[in-house]
């Protein structure tokens, strides 16, 4: 097998699952800044599931594909084990997650701007907060929390873009762990 097969399929499926990721943080983003009213957290909490499944069954796909694409590649002794699986799947969502970190930055900084998009999202949990019947002493504790939240700095790009890794990181191995016992293929 050619070494380059893994690092073309990875990129190339990376690419692709980070677009569609990409997408969905937009939107979620978008909704967080644009929705003022209780209905919108309903409708990012249903956007948010949806993209959780998506992006098992993307994760599958690829992990499931590579593996074909492997197994035809080795013809005399055909397998694909577990640690193939897993290492793929948590190549394909790192490379996703640079891509959705660096987007989501680009769309927060440039076409929100980072203080409106902070103001908008601490009004809408004021707004929620509101709604909700919170006892008194905690009052408070949520006004602190948004000063904090306000007075923070815009994360750098670097940051962001190691903690969109971290995250994929995170949730590629764990998908990935389940995706690869069903891809592996022993000898």
């Amino acid at each position: 097998m050619k070494p380059s097969i893994f690092l073309n399929d990875m990129l190339t499926k990376g690419a692709i699952l980070g677009g569609v990721m990409l997408l969905s943080n937009i939107a979620e983003n978008a909704m967080l800044y644009y929705g003022n009213s209780t209905k919108w957290i309903m409708v990012l909490g249903v956007e948010y599931l949806i993209s959780l499944v998506v992006y098992c069954y993307l994760v599958y796909r690829f992990t499931k594909g590579y593996a074909t694409l492997v197994l035809s590649e080795r013809k005399q002794m055909p397998f694909f084990t577990y640690g193939n699986g897993l290492s793929y799947a948590t190549s394909v969502s790192m490379l996703a997650g640079v891509i959705v970190a660096l987007g989501g930055y680009m769309f927060r900084h440039y076409v929100i701007g980072y203080e409106n998009y902070i103001s908008n999202y601490v009004k809408l949990l004021q707004g929620w907060l509101s709604q909700a019947e919170i006892p008194a002493s905690m009052v408070g504790t949520y006004d602190q929390m948004f000063k904090t939240i306000q007075s923070q700095e815009e994360p750098s790009l670097i940051a962001s873009i190691f903690s969109g890794v971290w995250t994929y990181l995170m949730a590629g191995t764990f998908v990935g762990l389940i995706v690869a016992a069903f891809t592996k293929r022993e000898p």
